[in-house]
């Protein structure tokens, strides 16, 4: 039996869950075990969509600048009904969407995986630790913890506790078993891909190509590098469960009329499309995230950009926890927010499933699918991650007065603060806590801004300390107040015109995963407060005040 190193996290799973989840724990200061079954880092592509939420992510992460030298652009799906000319075919084009990334990325999931390894050994000197499979856990210990049993490659095992566990292994989730969580479902298909270099081919290689007819499928699109990225399915599953995948595919594409030559495959494989979602996220000490929470349709591409949003959701809220700065209540927020995301995730995926593989339904009977008003635009913006929102099941201090923008659980836009050095607003926002954005209104008193900007701070520094940074959105050049890090202009009007700030000003409180937290106007300042002691703990030597009348500047 090993000496343990006993974390404050143990991580099961390194895949992109895994590794965000990793990520997210270690630059707040959480000591963490991150252990993998699998033999070694993966060298077959698997997932390969990155969406724009997920890219706004890796930018607040750090990462984003290194993904794009390994990812191919995609600026949409080409939806290919038999039968109609290419200028009347239905798309989704993702260059509307109101982001710096209005398109989506074509990633190899291996070289993905790798950035974020690379990303993890660069930063905190972490590697996973492969070849380390997890074969007992025991919920709890006396004092609490958690007991899992690892066995190492070599046959040794050893017994690790730790406070929490986070089971980040897939669909066939181990921590989800020894959770006693059920995980409901239903198999809608099966379906084989392959990566393969292509030849004969007519289409845009830039877009997801898909085409289909009454009992086949088939989706092609060029990944970076030589190979193809081509999916496979059909009604009776014939050709996807055929001996000979290379001649299935072939077979499938002069059927549909594809008009490719398959070259040989450098990887194939085949798997069933479920539809399961977990009966509940944590149980205790046990957390669940990514697949082994649910799984859906591959159509859309948001699996793996769902899992890793997971992640970065749970990720400050565990840490709070782990460093008792929460109360482990707040945990339950992960499910309340995240179990709705899963539920549309699976939605978007099937509503793009019944256009492309409503097998026994001929095609031109699913077109009408694609011409339902708003269709492009609500595809494009739910499968994104952009309209995303916890609106539904987030709570706000009571007697808050709702101010135009963007609410409380929806997605914090980005804005161009400085166009020259250029400074956007998720520059602001890129650290490990909560931003309190205090924006001066147009023609308002810039003074009363900062100085209630300084006394709500105060407060908060007292009451929470380092759980909140402040940047003054404002005119002014006085650096007695805040200080170059801490203040700039909006010299495009953009972040007013994105969060509606109009003659009011205003207090933006945006959490550590990019949603807003909370608006408010500057008379309603004490409702921070409010709020910060519904997620931390506060320092029980300072006394709640009223009106933060008896706060000090800094």
């Amino acid at each position: 039996m090993r000496a343990n190193d006993n974390p404050e996290v143990l991580i099961v799973g390194a895949g992109p869950t895994g590794l965000i989840l990793a990520h997210e724990l270690l630059r707040r200061g959480v000591r963490i075990r991150l252990v993998e079954k699998r033999q070694g880092p993966s060298h077959t592509t698997r997932a390969m969509t990155v969406h724009a939420r997920s890219m706004e992510m890796f930018d607040h992460i750090g990462a984003a600048h290194r993904l794009e030298e390994v990812c191919a652009e995609c600026p949409g799906n080409i939806y290919h009904f038999p039968g109609r000319e290419e200028d009347d075919q239905p798309r989704t084009d993702y260059r509307s969407l109101p982001t710096r990334y209005p398109f989506y990325y074509k990633i190899n999931q291996n070289d993905f995986e790798q950035v974020l390894r690379e990303h993890l050994l660069a930063v905190y000197s972490l590697v996973p630790e492969y070849r380390t499979e997890v074969i007992r856990i025991d919920r709890t210990s006396g004092d609490g913890d958690v007991t899992a049993v690892l066995r190492h490659a070599d046959g040794t095992e050893e017994i690790v506790t730790a406070p929490w566990v986070v089971g980040c292994d897939g669909k066939r989730s181990f921590v989800r078993e020894a959770a006693g969580i059920g995980f409901r479902g239903e198999e809608v298909a099966s379906m084989s891909m392959m990566d393969v270099e292509l030849t004969n081919v007519t289409f845009d290689d830039r877009w997801m190509n898909y085409f289909f007819d009454k009992d086949l499928f088939m989706n092609c699109t060029k990944l970076p590098g030589r190979n193809w990225r081509i999916y496979m399915s059909d009604a009776t599953g014939e050709y996807v469960h055929a001996e000979d995948q290379r001649a299935a595919f072939q077979e499938v594409a002069d059927r549909i009329g594809v008009g490719i030559k398959i070259g040989e495959p450098e990887w194939v494989t085949r798997w069933p499309i479920l539809n399961n979602i977990a009966d509940r996220y944590r149980n205790d000490r046990l957390l669940i995230c990514g697949d082994a929470s649910h799984i859906h349709s591959p159509s859309g591409g948001q699996g793996m950009n769902g899992c890793m949003q997971d992640a970065f959701n749970l990720g400050w809220k565990l840490a709070a926890v782990v460093q008792g700065k929460s109360d482990p209540v707040i945990l339950d927020t992960y499910e309340q927010e995240r179990r709705p995301i899963g539920e549309q995730v699976t939605a978007g995926a099937m509503a793009t499933h019944e256009i492309v593989m409503g097998f026994g339904i001929e095609p031109e009977e699913r077109y009408p699918l694609t011409q339902v008003p708003g269709w492009e635009e609500e595809t494009i913006r739910l499968v994104s991650g952009l309209a995303h929102t916890y609106r539904d099941v987030v709570a706000v201090p009571e007697g808050l007065r709702t101010l135009d923008g963007p609410q409380p659980g929806e997605r914090a836009p980005d804005a161009t603060l400085v166009v020259e050095p250029h400074k956007r607003l998720y520059d602001v926002f890129r650290h490990p806590g909560f931003t309190l954005v205090a924006v001066t209104g147009e023609g308002a008193d810039e003074s009363e801004t900062v100085d209630v900007a300084l006394r709500v701070q105060g407060l908060i520094d007292a009451r929470h300390p380092g759980q909140v940074r402040t940047h003054l959105v404002t005119e002014t050049s006085d650096d007695s107040t805040f200080d170059f890090d801490h203040r700039s202009a909006d010299e495009l009007g953009e972040l007013h015109e994105r969060y509606s700030v109009g003659a009011v000003s205003r207090l933006i409180l945006v959490r550590p995963d990019l949603y807003v937290a909370m608006t408010c106007a500057l008379e309603d300042a004490d409702k921070i407060i409010d709020y910060l002691d519904t997620w931390f703990i506060p320092d029980p030597v300072v006394p709640r005040v009223e009106g933060l009348t008896a706060v000090g500047a800094r």
